[in-house]
């Protein structure tokens, strides 16, 4: 573990380590914990490091966790992209169209009506 990663681990709250230590206790991809301590300095609530996770994992697109992390922090919102992005996001032309169709910087509620217009072809 780095030094900036040990300060980012100390910065969060106590639920939230909790959290972070009982996930890294598993040994996750060393990358999702990098890139999460870039992304979100801190992790506004607990019930989101897993849910995070199973996106980084689980989505074969780092663009679903980019967006996921700089704008879901809810975790039932977060859970249901969750969803929505496992049922369209499925292989790597699907996550090409993702790309190049939508940015990070784009509204949430763009994404979710991509998302959702794909579900329905």
């Amino acid at each position: 573990m780095t030094a900036s990663t040990a300060a980012w681990l100390d910065a969060q709250t106590a639920d939230v380590r909790k959290e972070l230590d009982n996930l890294i206790s598993y040994g996750p991809d060393p990358e999702f914990i990098r890139q999460l301590a870039e992304r979100l300095p801190r992790i506004p609530c607990v019930g989101l490091i897993d849910l995070y996770y199973d996106i980084w994992y689980c989505v074969p697109s780092r663009q679903a966790f980019r967006i996921a992390v700089g704008q879901l922090h809810d975790p039932e919102k977060l859970s249901d992209f969750l969803v929505l992005a496992e049922r369209v996001l499925v292989d790597e032309a699907t996550c090409d169209a993702f790309a190049a169709e939508i940015r990070d910087d784009d509204e949430l509620h763009e994404v979710i009506f991509w998302l959702l217009r794909r579900t329905r072809k």
